[in-house]
C-alpha cells in the first residue's frame, strides 16, 4: 500500500511535512527525519533536494562548532557544500593564520595578513611592534656585552694597578667576614706570619669602622720580639658584587713610625742615661698640674760628683751619673723619671704620697752609698732630694714647686754635708771600707 492508498483523511498534506522537515532541520538536527514514501511523487524530488539541503546544513554547523573551539583539524565538508564554503575559507585562512604566528615565534617578523579586515590590521601592528622591540632588545643586549666588556676590561686595569701600588687594599663582608678580595696575599705583606690571625681578628672588630667613624684614619701595630710593623688603615663602606662590605686600605708607615720614634727618643730622651730629659719632663709636669692631678714631684742631686770627675776623670763622673738613673729608674714602675741636667733628676709619681716617696728615695740612696764600682769605693756616691706633695687644688706654678723642692734637698744635703766630707777624707787616705752592696 502506498500512501496513495491511504484515506484521503489521514494523510497530511505534502507541504506541511516538508514545513515540519524544515524546521526539524534548523531546531532538531540531531533528529531530523523525512519519509520520502510519504510524499506524493511530485513532492519527492523536492523532498531529496531538501535532504541534501538538511546534510549541507549538519556539515556546516559541525564545521562552525569545530572552529568556535579552536579545533582546526575537524573533518571538512563534502565538496559540493558550497553553504560551508565560507567557514571553510575561514579555517583554510586560520590555519595559515596559526602556521604565521608560529613563524612569528621563532622570529620572523616578516610575516603580514592580508585578510581578516581589522584583525589583519591589528596583528601587523602587533608584528611591528614586536619587531621594533626585538630590534630595540638586541641592541640593549650589544650595548650591555659593550659594557660588560668594558668593565671587565677596567676590573682587569684595576686589578692590575691596585696589585702595583704600594697600599694593601683588602675588602670584607660585613656579614660573614669573609675576605671579599685583597691585592695581596698577607704573607707577601706582614713581616711575621703569625701575625696574620692577629689582624683578621683587628678586621672583625672594626667591621663596622666605615659607617661609625667616616673613613678616619687608624693606626695598626703589630708587635713581635725585636720588631714592630705599623700600619695606618682607612676604612670605607661599600658593595662588592652585591655584598654589604668594608674595604680597608692599609699603608705600611713602619720606617716613618721608627723615624718618628727615633726623633721622640732624641728629642725627649737624654742621650747619656736614657731617660727623660728636661724638655719633657717640665711639659709632663705642666701638663699634670693643668689636669688637677695629685702626685709628689721629687727633686734629687747627686752627692759629691765634682770630687768624682775631679778625682777620677768625667769618664768615672759620667759612670756615677748613669749609675745613679738606672737606680732611679726603679723608684715604681709608673713613675716620671727625667734628668733635668748635670747632676740634676726630677721624680713624678702619682702612686705614692711624699711620705711613701721618702721612704723609697732613702732607700735608693743607701744601696747608691754603699755600692762599689770600678776605682770608686763606697760612700762617695748618694743623693740628696727634696720632695713636695702637689694637690689637686694647687695654684703654685711649675717653676714654683721645682724651686720648693730643691730648698728641700738643700735642707738635707746640708744635714748630710759632715758625712760627705768623712768620706771625701777617708778616700784621700785610703781608709774606705772594702764593702759593696748589689743595687736593687
Amino acid at each position: 500500500m502506498t500512501s496513495d492508498d491511504l484515506p484521503k483523511k489521514t494523510r497530511e498534506p505534502p507541504e506541511i511535512l516538508l514545513f515540519r522537515y524544515l524546521k526539524d532541520v534548523f531546531y532538531k538536527p540531531g533528529s531530523v527525519e523525512l519519509a520520502l514514501d510519504e510524499l506524493p511523487e511530485n513532492f519527492k524530488n523536492l523532498g531529496r533536494a531538501l535532504m541534501f539541503f538538511s546534510e549541507s546544513v549538519a556539515e556546516t554547523r559541525e564545521l562552525a562548532m569545530a572552529l568556535s573551539k579552536g579545533n582546526l583539524e575537524a573533518r571538512l565538508p563534502s565538496r559540493g557544500n558550497e553553504i560551508a564554503a565560507p567557514l571553510k575559507s575561514l579555517h583554510a585562512s586560520l590555519k595559515h593564520l596559526t602556521w604565521q604566528t608560529r613563524e612569528v615565534a621563532k622570529g620572523d617578523y616578516k610575516q603580514r595578513v592580508n585578510f581578516m579586515g581589522d584583525f589583519a590590521d591589528s596583528f601587523n601592528s602587533m608584528i611591528e611592534q614586536l619587531s621594533e622591540n626585538r630590534e630595540a632588545l638586541l641592541q640593549e643586549i650589544e650595548s650591555g656585552k659593550k659594557k660588560s666588556e668594558a668593565l671587565k676590561e677596567s676590573n682587569n686595569l684595576l686589578e692590575a694597578i691596585t696589585k702595583q701600588i704600594s697600599q694593601w687594599i683588602v675588602v670584607i663582608c660585613e656579614d660573614s667576614g669573609e675576605w671579599l678580595y685583597a691585592n695581596r696575599e698577607p704573607g707577601d705583606v706582614l713581616k711575621n706570619a703569625e701575625w696574620e690571625t692577629d689582624l683578621r681578628a683587628w678586621f672583625r672588630d672594626r667591621i663596622d669602622a666605615p659607617r661609625k667613624e667616616n673613613a678616619q684614619p687608624y693606626e695598626l701595630e703589630l708587635p713581635s720580639v725585636g720588631t714592630h710593623q705599623y700600619f695606618s688603615v682607612v676604612a670605607h663602606s661599600i658593595y662588592w658584587y652585591g655584598h654589604k662590605a668594608a674595604a680597608f686600605v692599609l699603608t705600611d708607615v713602619s720606617s716613618e713610625k721608627r723615624r718618628l720614634l727615633k726623633l721622640e727618643t732624641v728629642a725627649y730622651r737624654d742621650p747619656l742615661t736614657k731617660t727623660f730629659n728636661r724638655h719633657y719632663g717640665m711639659e709632663t709636669l705642666i701638663e699634670w698640674l693643668s689636669e688637677g692631678r695629685s702626685f709628689v714631684i721629687c727633686f734629687v742631686d747627686l752627692d759629691n760628683l765634682k770630687y768624682v770627675n775631679d778625682k777620677f776623670g768625667h769618664n768615672e763622673g759620667d759612670k756615677y751619673i748613669t749609675l745613679t738613673a738606672n737606680l732611679l729608674s726603679l723608684f715604681s714602675e709608673g713613675a716620671i723619671l727625667c734628668r733635668l741636667g748635670g747632676d740634676e733628676f726630677m721624680i713624678l709619681s702619682e702612686e705614692m704620697s711624699a711620705y711613701e716617696a721618702e721612704i723609697r728615695l732613702e732607700e735608693l740612696r743607701t744601696h747608691l752609698l754603699h755600692s762599689e764600682a770600678g776605682v770608686i769605693g763606697p760612700n762617695i756616691r748618694s743623693l740628696s732630694y727634696g720632695v713636695i706633695q702637689v694637690q689637686t687644688d694647687n695654684t703654685s706654678s711649675a717653676s714654683e714647686l721645682l724651686g720648693i723642692a730643691d730648698e728641700k734637698m738643700y735642707q738635707y744635703k746640708r744635714s748630710h754635708k759632715m758625712a760627705r766630707k768623712s768620706s771625701i777624707d777617708a778616700i784621700e787616705k785610703n781608709e774606705y771600707p772594702k764593702t759593696q752592696t748589689t743595687i736593687l
